[in-house]
């Protein structure tokens, strides 16, 4: 799988974390217990530090990067749904990003928060704890209420697939051509 260390910047992955052999990750970055990091996914650490937390997953062709002057910091059991542009300073455990959304430069997502398909949150923007953003820009559209509000149960369903994963692929996958 490509991983590359550039200059004194090395990656550094946990052992019991699944990286597709077609992602690509570069540098400074740190991926935590059991975080999977699917196919086209691309992880840039070459400004500054990137670290993914404990049991977070970054799905297809997502891409994550940095700024020389911060860091891109993910919490634990973060979702990063297919496609997503993550150019911000913080996510949150328990948050969200969906398909396609943005996350411009050195935005916050606070715990819990979910960013809703093809949203965009401008740069130096912060999404509250527990809310749901849509739009573009991103604009509050409910507060997620407890463990059991739908959203919050789809996203957790999509956390422990994600997981599994982790084993599965690193167990089963086998390139057949």
């Amino acid at each position: 799988m490509p991983i590359y260390k550039l200059g004194n910047k090395i990656p550094k992955i946990s052992e019991s974390a699944y990286v597709h052999p077609d992602a690509v990750i570069i540098g400074d970055v740190e991926i935590g217990e059991r975080v999977f990091i699917a196919p086209g996914a691309v992880l840039r650490g070459d400004n500054n530090k990137i670290i993914i937390g404990d049991y977070s997953n970054v799905q297809d062709n997502a891409v994550i990067h940095t700024e020389p002057e911060f860091e891109t910091i993910i919490g634990r059991y973060v979702n990063i749904g297919h496609g997503a542009m993550i150019h911000a300073h913080i996510i949150e455990d328990y948050a969200a990003i969906g398909m396609n959304a943005v996350l411009d430069y050195r935005s916050i997502i606070r715990r819990g928060a979910i960013v809703g398909n093809g949203a965009v949150v401008p740069g130096f923007k912060e999404v509250p704890e527990n809310t749901i953003v849509v739009g573009i820009p991103a604009k509050p559209l409910r507060k997620v209420e407890g463990k059991d509000d739908p959203a919050r149960k789809r996203i957790d369903g999509f956390l422990s697939r994600y997981r599994k994963f982790t084993t599965l692929y690193r167990e089963e996958l086998q390139r057949i051509e």
